[in-house]
């Protein structure tokens, strides 16, 4: 998914309902230097090539970072992969030091004037500490941190026209993270994978026009960030507040999906929630450039999702059923291995024009309390199914709960427990190199110091599908602050 000028950055994995693999090009010849670590990463550097960076003359792309994903502009992630947890709206900025949901509040009511005149502006920045204390291919502590910005323009509210809306999607990425050094190729920090990994970089990663049509119908186009380059989605705060690792917060098996592209589609609402979304996607990851130079030049992304609301057991939750094609040339992986790698070496690999994933994602409230919903238990689970070929994945799935803080008078709390499972193609290419499934277990315990400030420790155990890595224990603690 990347293009020429992109190719040179590192190729990050494209992920699932937007990126979720780890950078290639650049990351992956990086390894290969580190002879030190030995066979393990000639290995895992092989299977980045072929896996997400096999596609040289697919798509170009500078490098992405993760889901990733759920249901997205309302992204691919946004509504569809990222579960409704908890109903969220916009953060106000009223009230007091301790109660207002941004630090910086607006004492002086110029904040609000705006918003009242169609200007909205969100902002996040949130540290890393992680560390990777047994197996892995290091035991090590590294610390990153990100910037998220959102800046909304309303045209109604500034008294143009009624339905338009205009996103301006920002992140910075700074320091270190464990993506590298964890031996698995599911990320463990998934936000520090975006908008470049490994980098420090701050990306303009969306510019998103979007017009009502109606009350059921909106039509959106321009650099979309699939993973929440609107404020609905934004809010929900994937990325921020919930699992670290990319195959929690991300269907996998849509490798081709990337987060920040060239765009357009459209979403239809029932009741003012999505039920169908459409997207029409260039195949080029482009955060750091407007992506206009490489457009449509190697073929399209198609995906669209449907969305039912059920009512199992008497209780809420949704059933997302989505499918996606891709036109672009890529890297065939079912060629004799030995001679699938020579060729690469020469530039002169077996191609395959088209591919396709399907998806089924539920989330369904198990238990609600009555007196207070955000204390109700949610069960998530994505699956995906794949043609395995140029996708290396074969097969995905996830399954997760989440819940308010069972300690009393922690409402604001949010735990979470969850696996996933990352079924590769069974290639001889990949199983020759020692690839093979490969499985995830996360828990974290999101804690509201105040609206505007959480901390979340999170635990991670990995047994990667790299046979030769051992299985890594991950420890961490992310802050998040809200300005």
């Amino acid at each position: 998914m990347r293009t020429g000028e992109d190719a040179k950055q590192p190729l990050q994995r494209k992920g699932t309902a937007v990126v979720c693999w780890r950078p290639c090009d650049e990351a992956a010849v990086g390894q290969l230097r580190n002879s030190h670590r030995g066979s393990a990463w000639l290995s895992a550097a092989t299977l980045l090539l072929v896996v997400s960076g096999l596609a040289w003359s697919a798509d170009p792309m500078t490098s992405p970072g993760v889901e990733a994903t759920a249901d997205a502009t309302p992204r691919l992630d946004q509504e569809k992969s990222v579960p409704d947890l908890l109903p969220i709206s916009p953060p106000p900025s009223n009230g007091d030091f301790w109660t207002r949901q941004q630090l910086i509040g607006d004492s002086t009511g110029a904040r609000n004037n705006l918003a009242e005149h169609g200007l909205t502006f969100f902002g996040d920045i949130t540290q890393y500490d992680q560390g990777v204390t047994a197996g892995g291919l290091a035991q090590q502590f590294e610390y990153g941190d990100r910037g998220d910005y959102l800046i909304d323009v309303d045209s109604r509210k500034m008294g143009l026209w009624e339905g338009g809306h205009l996103d301006f999607r920002g992140e910075t990425r700074l320091g270190q993270d464990c993506n590298l050094i964890d031996g698995a190729l599911a990320p463990s920090n998934f936000a520090l994978a975006l908008p470049q990994s490994d980098q420090n970089v701050t990306a303009l990663t969306g510019v998103q026009f979007t017009q009502d049509l109606s009350d059921s119908l909106s039509v959106f186009a321009g650099k979309l960030n699939l993973l929440d380059g609107t404020p609905t989605t934004y809010a929900r705060g994937m990325r921020l507040n919930y699992f670290w690792n990319a195959a929690m917060q991300n269907n996998l098996s849509r490798v081709f999906l990337i987060p920040s592209a060239l765009g357009t589609g459209f979403t239809f609402r029932d009741e003012a929630e999505p039920v169908f979304n459409f997207y029409l996607l260039n195949t080029d990851y482009s955060p750091t450039t407007s992506g206009f130079s490489t457009r449509f030049a190697n073929g399209v992304v198609v995906y669209g999702e449907y969305r039912l609301r059920t009512n199992w057991f008497h209780l809420p939750g949704h059933s997302t059923f989505g499918f996606l094609y891709s036109s672009a040339t890529r890297t065939a992986l079912d060629s004799n291995p030995y001679v699938l790698l020579q060729a690469v070496r020469l530039g002169a690999t077996p191609v395959k024009n088209s591919t396709w994933t399907a998806t089924y994602r539920i989330d369904q409230v198990v238990h609600a309390d009555p007196d207070n919903p955000k204390r109700n238990v949610t069960l998530n689970s994505d699956l995906g199914l794949t043609d395995g070929n140029p996708n290396p994945i074969g097969w995905f799935a996830n399954l997760s709960l989440v819940a308010g803080s069972p300690i009393s008078g922690r409402d604001d709390d949010t735990v979470g427990i969850g696996y996933y499972h990352l079924g590769i193609s069974n290639l001889p290419v990949l199983t020759l190199h020692g690839f093979g499934a490969e499985d995830g277990f996360e828990m974290f315990y999101n804690a509201a110091v105040t609206p505007w400030l959480h901390v979340t420790p999170d635990l991670q155990v990995l047994d990667p599908a790299q046979h030769n890595n051992a299985t890594a224990l991950l420890i961490g603690v992310r802050g998040r602050l809200s300005f």
